[in-house]
């Protein structure tokens, strides 16, 4: 079937161009389907906060869980700053009485998590899908507290590696169960202001790991780093408090034959209105579920790697992925690159608060943004920007007369950030959690964390070695490296990022197994 367009960018819906192509059968149409449909078309960001008043807050409590990823992403990286970090498990160097930790030690710390997020992002699909998107949250609050005493009391190094790598499988469950969570339960006009929503919960973390650490800079003591260790018992026990309460997701609910819940959880998080019936609502859901089932969409890790559940895979990890390639993790060492360029410690802890504050900042931005220039024009536009900066910070590093140039370089890493958070981080959430097909989210969203993960070791093991004044000792000029790839992530995102603002997931199943060109994603008619 040819794809058609047209200027606006409001999708019309014909019911009678609807039809599947893979079975001699297909789904009917129904009156209440198709009017939840245009309701959800027609309603408002101002009207959904108002009518989804509690699909609002439950997402909220629940990707709160996300500040520990954010927390610990930031906290390593930056204890290699810290004397007492580096006296307790560092070597002595060749400057008496100075301590450091090793590249090798460093590279296998850095490693402890994303290896534990691989294993993690792995477990959610087979565990989540059984057990419930709440049930999982629980598992993994109650295993998590347990697994933050062994990085407390860690009396060596090899400890302290176990102790990451263990918490690193509770936050890789964690981190793929919200926002598959949150694009579940709030409604069409919510649901990238809510996914990039999980983004300002892990940029929170951020800035709260390098707020408390900045305050620990100048403590000569082992509670230096001990308290960051112990402040990550906080969000458990927060979350626990309420969890109880927390509903679980319809579509979850729906997908395994629970109509009556399914329904009894919508009166809930739907205030009661005329714009909206519960009954309608429900009937798209199950309308969704059975169109997928009639696409011969599974519920396993090898059906996301079949037929046109290929090209949504690709993109959900291609999206979280670029997060990692355009050089996400060089102001992840941004105190420690700022301390080898020659900044007093506390100074560099301070830049990097900086740092942190711009990206919650530039987050909270992408609220704004998102909604009104949809997540192509936004990612790509904001990844060519990225790619700019971090080539121009490469070139400072060949420039003569470094010194000079060390507050230069800090500021423009400082843009980049903000950057960062204002477009490709927040909204590579919105992606991958509404490209993948409801049957396959919480699996597709897996994998594309599982991809992130793999980068990120990559990235974690290149850094230290690229930035040690003992290794490659490329300081700056890193991003030179950093840069080319990102150059690279734009052409993929041009000929690949679709735009899918404004379409349910049942058109965007439609979509995708028409095989729509990518850039007639936008004004495709169905």
């Amino acid at each position: 079937m040819e794809a058609q367009t047209k200027d606006s960018t409001v999708p019309v819906v014909d019911e009678h161009k609807a039809e599947l192509a893979i079975t001699g059968e297909h789904v009917e149409d129904s009156k209440d389907d198709n009017i939840a449909t245009e309701v959800e078309h027609n309603m408002t960001v101002k009207e959904a906060f108002e009518i989804y008043p509690m699909a609002v807050v439950w997402t909220v409590l629940f990707c709160v869980c996300i500040i520990m990823d954010g927390y610990d992403s930031s906290l390593m990286n930056n204890f290699y700053a810290l004397p007492s970090f580096q006296r307790k498990y560092g070597v002595e160097t060749s400057t008496p009485g100075k301590y450091a930790v090793s590249a090798a030690w460093q590279t296998a710390l850095n490693m402890g998590s994303p290896i534990g997020r691989v294993v993690g992002g792995f477990i959610q699909g087979p565990v989540a899908e059984p057990l419930g998107r709440k049930k999982t949250l629980i598992g993994c609050l109650v295993l998590l507290t347990g697994f933050i005493f062994i990085q407390f009391f860690a009396s060596s190094i090899e400890v302290l590696l176990v102790g990451q790598l263990l918490c690193g499988i509770m936050w890789g469950i964690l981190t793929s169960l919200a926002p598959t969570y949150a694009s579940e339960v709030c409604p069409l006009r919510l649901r990238d202001i809510l996914t990039a929503y999980v983004n300002l919960c892990w940029s929170t973390g951020q800035f709260i790991s390098i707020g408390v650490l900045s305050g620990m800079s100048s403590k000569s003591q082992s509670w230096s780093y001990q308290i960051p260790f112990a402040i990550q018992w906080i969000w458990p026990a927060l979350i626990l408090s309420f969890v109880y309460w927390v509903p679980e997701s319809p579509y979850w609910l729906v997908r395994h034959g629970k109509i009556e819940e399914a329904e009894a959880v919508l009166r809930r998080i739907i205030r009661k209105t005329d714009k909206v019936n519960i009954k309608d609502m429900l009937a798209l859901m199950e309308r969704t579920n059975a169109r997928e089932q009639e696409y011969r969409t599974g519920t396993s890790y090898l059906d996301c790697f079949k037929g046109v559940n290929l090209r949504r895979t690709e993109i959900s990890a291609g999206a979280w992925s670029v997060q990692i390639l355009c050089g996400l993790s060089l102001p992840f060492w941004a105190v420690f690159f700022f301390e080898l360029a020659g900044l007093p410690v506390t100074e560099s802890f301070n830049l990097g608060v900086g740092m942190t504050a711009l990206g919650f900042f530039g987050t909270c931005c992408s609220f704004f943004l998102i909604p009104r220039f949809g997540r192509r024009t936004l990612y790509l536009g904001g990844l060519c920007v990225l790619t700019f900066i971090m080539l121009l910070f490469g070139f400072l590093g060949i420039a003569p007369n470094r010194p000079s140039l060390v507050y230069a370089e800090a500021a423009l890493l400082i843009v980049w950030f903000y950057i960062y958070f204002l477009t490709v981080g927040p909204v590579a959430y919105v992606i991958f959690s509404e490209t993948s097909a409801t049957r396959l989210r919480g699996h597709t969203v897996a994998i594309a964390l599982i991809a992130y993960s793999l980068l990120g070791i990559a990235y974690n093991i290149a850094s230290p070695y690229l930035l040690n004044t003992n290794e490659a000792n490329l300081g700056a000029k890193t991003g030179l490296i950093y840069g080319s790839i990102s150059l690279m992530a734009c052409v993929w995102c041009y000929f690949r990022l679709p735009e899918c603002k404004g379409r349910t997931f049942e058109e965007l199943d439609i979509m995708f197994e028409r095989k729509v060109p990518t850039r007639q994603f936008k004004s495709y008619v169905l």
